[in-house]
């Protein structure tokens, strides 16, 4: 096993399996703006890249001028709905109780306001000693600044002692850009093979794997 002194974890497609609730937004936002309505399977490829890109997938010939329009609609629905059917995934509770010794941070691209109700909700905010959103920066991965930034936040020191843990390719370059490993996981969110493409230091299907790998 390999040890480390923090752990850091992207949230959605990670820890929280929130497709359906974005997908609903995301449909939602579509049917508000008069076009076509995405499959929640098509959806799923839209998240990663943070709110404004997620509304720009979703509806690709909206005019320049009406995206911060589509944005707050999008935003609105969301935080009213982000709890309808979000749970964690399966082992996310043992592992977090596992690794409770450690420095723990999420990082995610999700605006920061929202992903911290989230966290609350679901009774994981206790575990983490930082929280990062896609807004808290003025970069968000793939860029390294939001990996540093929790780093730094919790005075991690040993870079070869650390770990991001998530489901895309983002996780991956994020964290292999900042010096620590990376574990990619994987999800029924986004694309997997490009997530395996990026080629992750390691690579698990369920959160409970990371006890094996990591001490």
């Amino acid at each position: 096993m390999i040890p480390v002194d923090a752990l850091l974890f992207d949230l959605d497609g990670t820890l929280i399996d929130s497709k359906r609730d974005l997908a609903r937004s995301v449909q939602y936002l579509q049917k508000y703006f008069g076009v076509s309505v995405s499959s929640e399977k098509r959806v799923g490829t839209f998240i990663g890249d943070g709110v404004v890109t997620l509304v720009q997938r979703a509806l690709p010939k909206l005019s320049a001028d009406r995206i911060d329009e589509a944005v707050g609609a999008f935003k609105q629905f969301y935080r009213d709905h982000c709890l309808d059917h979000t749970r964690l995934y399966p082992g996310v509770l043992s592992a977090l109780k596992h690794f409770r010794r450690k420095k723990m941070a999420v990082v995610t691209n999700k605006p920061v306001r929202v992903s911290g109700y989230i966290l609350d909700e679901l009774g994981l905010s206790s575990y983490f000693a930082v929280l990062i959103g896609g807004d808290s920066l003025p970069r968000k991965k793939p860029d390294p600044e939001p990996v540093l930034s929790a780093l730094i936040t919790m005075r991690v020191h040993n870079l070869e002692r650390s770990v991001m843990i998530g489901d895309s390719s983002h996780d991956v370059h994020a964290g292999r850009a900042a010096g620590i490993y990376t574990c990619g996981i994987h999800s029924n969110i986004g694309d997997p093979q490009k997530m395996l493409n990026s080629k992750p230091d390691y690579v698990i299907h369920k959160m409970t794997e990371l006890m094996r790998k990591f001490s």
